[in-house]
């Protein structure tokens, strides 16, 4: 891929760094909603759960002008991480409001998937 790989994939890079962004708020919103409201085991959980989805958007928007090899994999595994905590939180049965969450996190997936698809 040359310098300029992102050219043919402008419009997916740039929903895919807006995704992000609102995973990773999301994923935080959720954990300050869970502070106080959950046992200390549950929290731990919920932490496990969206920590890797939210940093790893969080890097992703880091480091949208590094090669695109480095993006391309930044994308790939925010795309996993996100799929995985979508699984995880709709399988928990939590006292909290989930759904704004898991709706980031699957838009997220979706977008870092256009965008791989794109470049590839």
């Amino acid at each position: 891929m040359d310098e300029a790989w992102f050219t043919q994939c402008a419009d997916e890079l740039a929903e895919a760094l807006i995704a992000a962004r609102e995973s990773a708020a999301a994923c935080e919103a959720l954990l300050e909603q869970a502070r106080g409201r959950l046992g200390p085991e549950a929290e731990r959980r919920l932490l496990a759960t969206v920590a890797a989805p939210a940093a790893i958007a969080r890097v992703l928007m880091d480091i949208m002008d590094r090669p695109p090899a480095l993006v391309l994999a930044c994308a790939q595994a925010c795309h996993d991480a996100s799929l995985t905590a979508c699984r995880q939180l709709d399988a928990n049965e939590l006292p909290l409001d989930a759904a704004p969450a898991i709706a980031a996190l699957s838009a997220s997936a979706a977008a870092c998937r256009r965008l791989l698809d794109a470049a590839l």
